[in-house]
C-alpha cells in the first residue's frame, strides 16, 4: 500500500487552481522528501468544459485522471475512496491551497499515533479565508481544556482538508447534501461521526490550509439558506456529552 492518497476535486475552477495546484505539488515533494509514498489523483466531478481542459493539460500528466458524475462533493470522496492506494487520505479543493508542509507533518503525526494503535485524524492548526472573506482560525485538538462537544450545535471544528485513515472513511462515508432543503456541511456531520466511533481529531503544529471564499459558492449557498447538519443520535441532549472523551 501507499502512505496516502491526495485528491484534488474539481468542477468549475481553471486559472484559480494554478495556484492551488503549485501548493500541491510542493506538498507532495515534501511528504516524498520525508520518506513518504504518496498516490496523486484528480477528480473532476461534472466538470466544465473550460475545468476540463485546464486539469488535462500535459502539465497534469503524472497525476491520475478520473471522471465522475456525482455531483455532490461528498458522493465524489465516497466513490473515489474505495479505489486508492493510500492508507491515508488527504483532500484538496480545486480553488483551496495547504502550506508545502502540511502532508510530510501530518503524515508523522497520524503515522506516530498508528504506532501508539490511536485512529488520529489530523487537521491543520490555523485555517485561513481569503479572496470574499478574510478571517483566521485556529483549530483546536479533541484533547485541548477549551474544546467543549456542546460546541457542535452551533459549529463544526474541523474542515474536510484533514489527513484521515482510509478505514475512517470507508466507516463513515459523507452524508449527500440537500441545500434547497436546507441541510449541509459534510464536514461538520463527519467529524461528528468520526468522534463518536473513536477516531480522535488531532491538529498539527504550524501547518495550514488556504480557503477560498468566492462570491458564489456551495458555503455562502448554505449559509445563505440557513442549512443545518442533519439530525444525528450523538447529538441527543442526553448523548452529546459524551462525544469526543466526554468533555
Amino acid at each position: 500500500m501507499t502512505d496516502l492518497t491526495l485528491i484534488v476535486t474539481a468542477h468549475s475552477e481553471t486559472v484559480v487552481a494554478g495556484p492551488t495546484m503549485r501548493s500541491a505539488e510542493l506538498a507532495v515533494e515534501a511528504a516524498r522528501a520525508g520518506g513518504f509514498t504518496v498516490q496523486q489523483v484528480i477528480a473532476l466531478d461534472k466538470a466544465t468544459e473550460a475545468t476540463a481542459a485546464y486539469f488535462n493539460q500535459p502539465r497534469f500528466d503524472h497525476w491520475e485522471r478520473r471522471v465522475m458524475h456525482e455531483g455532490d462533493l461528498g458522493l465524489v470522496r465516497n466513490a473515489l475512496v474505495p479505489d486508492t492506494e493510500g492508507d491515508f487520505i488527504a483532500f484538496l479543493d480545486a480553488d483551496d491551497i495547504f502550506s508545502e508542509n502540511w502532508l510530510a507533518e501530518a503524515l508523522v503525526t497520524v503515522k506516530e499515533g498508528e504506532a501508539r494503535g490511536e485512529g488520529l485524524i489530523a487537521s491543520p492548526e490555523l485555517e485561513v479565508l481569503f479572496d470574499r472573506n478574510m478571517a483566521a482560525t485556529r483549530n483546536l485538538e479533541q484533547d485541548s481544556m477549551l474544546f467543549t462537544p456542546y460546541f457542535l450545535y452551533l459549529r463544526g471544528y474541523y474542515d474536510s482538508l484533514c489527513v484521515t485513515p482510509r478505514e475512517a472513511h470507508l466507516q463513515v462515508p459523507y452524508g449527500s447534501r440537500d441545500i434547497p432543503n436546507g441541510l449541509a456541511f459534510q464536514d461538520f456531520q463527519f467529524a461528528i461521526e468520526t468522534m463518536s466511533r473513536g477516531w480522535k481529531h488531532v491538529i498539527v503544529k504550524d501547518t495550514i490550509i488556504f480557503k477560498r471564499r468566492r462570491p458564489s459558492s456551495l458555503v455562502t449557498e448554505s449559509l445563505a439558506r440557513r442549512a443545518i447538519v442533519r439530525s444525528l443520535p450523538e447529538m441527543a441532549i442526553d448523548r452529546i456529552r459524551d462525544l469526543a472523551g466526554g468533555r
